[in-house]
């Protein structure tokens, strides 16, 4: 009876891991576009729910991933944000405000 179990467990484990590569390599297909998408302020604030003055804060104290555009010195650059980027800064300020929180509970 165990060896019909283990046999069984071992069929489902290989479905699944099969199913699971399928299903990975078409949301990485489908995805592709978007993580090298690029945003203006107005997108990075709506994308992160922030106000558009706070982006503009962050990216002068450099606090938040950017690209800037125009001349050396230009008051008034173009700011972009790459998605990949912003998604990578998030995780980590979740991670870093997740310690400080248990840091405080100890």
């Amino acid at each position: 009876m165990d060896k019909m179990l283990t046999a069984l467990e071992d069929a489902i484990r290989s479905i699944v891991n099969e199913q699971v590569g399928i299903v990975e390599k078409r949301l990485k297909a489908e995805f592709s576009g978007l993580i090298d998408k690029t945003l203006d302020v107005i997108e990075a604030a709506k994308h992160i729910g922030v106000s558009e003055k706070l982006i503009y804060r962050m990216c002068q104290e450099g606090r938040i991933p950017h690209e800037r555009y125009g001349a050396t010195g230009s008051r008034r650059p173009t700011i972009k944000f790459r998605l990949a980027d912003l998604e990578a800064w998030r995780a980590e300020q979740r991670a870093a405000n997740y310690y400080r929180k248990e840091e405080r509970a100890q």
